[in-house]
């Protein structure tokens, strides 16, 4: 019996030394885990709440729903899956009600080539664009995602190895054009923020945290994710106040 004790000691020894000289395992690019809470504060002041509140199907495919609770985006719900091969984020689609408009893109597009690499070939792709809800044809578009940028960025939340992404080619409707520019996911894009006035980066991946920063209406900055935990009510305000 003392033997076999020592011999159950020693293996359980080794797999605890294995398993912490083992290498971390690589954190997907949008963790798209049902749950999971993404909260920003804009660099204006406007606040959102980003959360994956289930599943649905575009296309044939099973997609994560993020949902946006706040501002110009409030009801906003764009559709993530992650290609599983690659790890690449992958955009089948969004519904905007507000702006009276929902699109589902076939082939999905490709959001961030994982694993990315600042300065990736200008490779122009194609998609067909489809009324979510009825499946019309609304034609092709060709866009590019390219990765502009590899910065630590220093935000609320915390410090970030990320890499900035820029999207050339914002949603095209001439007949709504007096209405608000709409980014490939659906989000606003207003002022000059719409303009991309800098290098054209408009969003910030960090491996294991998915977007810590983005351009829309507004300059956001991520000030915690994670999985929601019961916590007391706290106002906005509260929230600012807190980073001042």
């Amino acid at each position: 019996m003392p033997h076999a004790y020592t011999r159950v000691v020693r293996t359980c020894t080794m797999i605890v030394l294995a398993l912490l000289s083992a290498p971390a395992m690589a954190g997907d690019w949008l963790p798209l885990a049902i749950g999971n809470r993404w909260e920003y504060r804009g660099t204006a002041g406007n606040h959102q709440v980003e959360t994956i509140i289930g599943t649905t199907t575009v296309r044939g495919r099973v997609v994560a729903v993020k949902r946006y609770a706040e501002g110009a985006n409030a009801g906003l719900e764009n559709y993530w899956l992650l290609d599983p091969g690659t790890g690449s984020v992958m955009l089948a689609g969004f519904n905007n009600p507000t702006a009276g408009i929902a699109i589902a893109y076939e082939p999905p597009l490709t959001y961030l080539q994982a694993p990315p690499v600042v300065g990736t070939p200008f490779v122009p792709r194609f998609a067909f664009m489809h009324d979510l809800f009825t499946d019309a044809d609304l034609g092709v578009i060709q866009y590019l995602f390219t990765v502009l940028q590899n910065v630590v960025l220093t935000l609320p939340a915390g410090s970030f190895d990320t890499f900035g992404v820029g999207a050339e080619t914002p949603v095209p409707r001439p007949s709504l054009a007096a209405r608000a520019t709409l980014a490939l996911d659906g989000r606003v894009l207003t002022g000059a923020l719409a303009g991309s006035p800098d290098d054209g980066t408009t969003d910030w991946f960090s491996e294991g945290t998915g977007v810590v920063q983005y351009k829309g209406d507004d300059l956001y900055q991520l000030v915690g994710f994670g999985n929601p935990t019961p916590t007391a009510a706290a106002t906005w305000g509260a929230l600012k106040a807190r980073f001042h």
